[in-house]
């Protein structure tokens, strides 16, 4: 009776964070338990899960996923800890969930642990390759930090209707990725259309410099993904190389329709020590051929000279114009705060 008490109060509460009213299975990833994770042994012993539904280790996100069941709102919740995976995760599975049970802060990397899931295996090339459609991934930290230029991103999206909140996405996290324009912090493919990102945080400015021309935190690799929405999210970079950017197209990438950023923050750090840098050229490097507006609602970019220096990319704003741009950010000397 213990366990079903805890699987109806637990399906009730995942429910409402998810927005699914009925769920399929549920399913259990824990660190190896130890002194510092105590996981494993109350899942197992005060919860009284069944243990054919605790997937404990590295491994254990793997195994989950392989024993879940497409189109059923299928549930693996992981635990906090960094769960290393040797080779990409192929996410094909509609409408099975992924949810991090450390709390909506995924703001860091997998070596300051929440529920983290990270590669540091050289060529990976995706940590999570999701090509499902209809999945939510809600309060967990997904990295790639292989050192090698094929690890390309820890996230690519190539599926339809996906939800991301509270969900951090760390890539360039070492010299032959940070060095490489191919590689990113979020791929998105051709199928990629009306994802949503909510709350959620991409890149990260402590690990190096980008060096990598005409690159983004975020690469468009497919044509024409639709209906993005980047909402309260935060774009993070370091760079001093001008021709670095934050969002870019690559190979035969193509922007799609009614792109929307709304209260996002573009963020590239510059500089070494006390010693301030110098601006990057463009926000957005957007190169194709297509005319798709993209718009950006009550946001704000810092470390940037222009939003576009590209004709081609349409970029429209509501901001106030605190530069020619608006919404670039500007140094308040004391002149324009008002001081004496």
């Amino acid at each position: 009776m213990k366990w079903q008490t805890h699987e109806l109060y637990l399906r009730q509460i995942l429910a409402s964070m998810i927005g699914i009213p009925l769920l399929g299975k549920i399913w259990y990833v824990v660190p190896a338990g130890s002194s510092t994770s105590l996981y494993e042994d109350w899942v197992r012993n005060d919860l009284d899960i069944p243990a054919e539904l605790i997937h404990p280790g590295n491994d254990g996100l793997a195994n989950a996923y392989a024993n879940a069941e497409a189109y059923r709102n299928d549930v693996i919740c992981v635990f906090p800890g960094a769960y290393d995976l040797t080779a990409s995760l192929d996410w094909t599975k509609d409408n099975t969930h992924l949810i991090g049970m450390g709390g909506p802060n995924t703001r860091a990397d997998y070596s300051e642990k929440n529920v983290v899931v990270y590669t540091d295996t050289a060529a990976v090339d995706y940590t999570i390759h999701l090509t499902g459609n209809h999945c939510v991934f809600k309060n967990i930290g997904i990295n790639n930090a292989g050192a090698n230029a094929g690890n390309f991103a820890p996230l690519y999206v190539d599926g339809y209707g996906n939800w991301f909140e509270n969900v951090g996405l760390i890539g360039n996290l070492v010299s032959q990725q940070l060095a490489d324009p191919d590689c990113a912090s979020l791929i998105l493919g051709t199928n990629a259309h009306n994802c949503k990102f909510i709350s959620c945080d991409i890149g990260e400015d402590c690990w190096g410099a980008r060096s990598g021309a005409n690159s983004g935190q975020l690469l468009i690799e497919g044509s024409q993904p639709n209906g993005l929405l980047f909402r309260d999210c935060m774009f993070r970079s370091r760079s001093e190389t001008a021709s670095c950017a934050m969002v870019a197209t690559q190979d035969s990438g193509y922007i799609g329709r009614s792109w929307v950023f709304e209260r996002c923050i573009f963020n590239n750090f510059f500089g070494t020590g006390a010693k301030p840098g110098t601006f990057c050229n463009q926000v957005f490097y957007i190169t194709d051929d297509y005319y798709w507006p993209i718009l950006l609602r009550d946001c704000a970019a810092f470390g940037y000279d222009r939003w576009t220096d590209e004709s081609q990319a349409l970029i429209y704003g509501t901001m106030p114009v605190a530069d020619d741009g608006g919404g670039l950010g500007i140094s308040l000397d004391e002149t324009v705060a008002g001081g004496s």
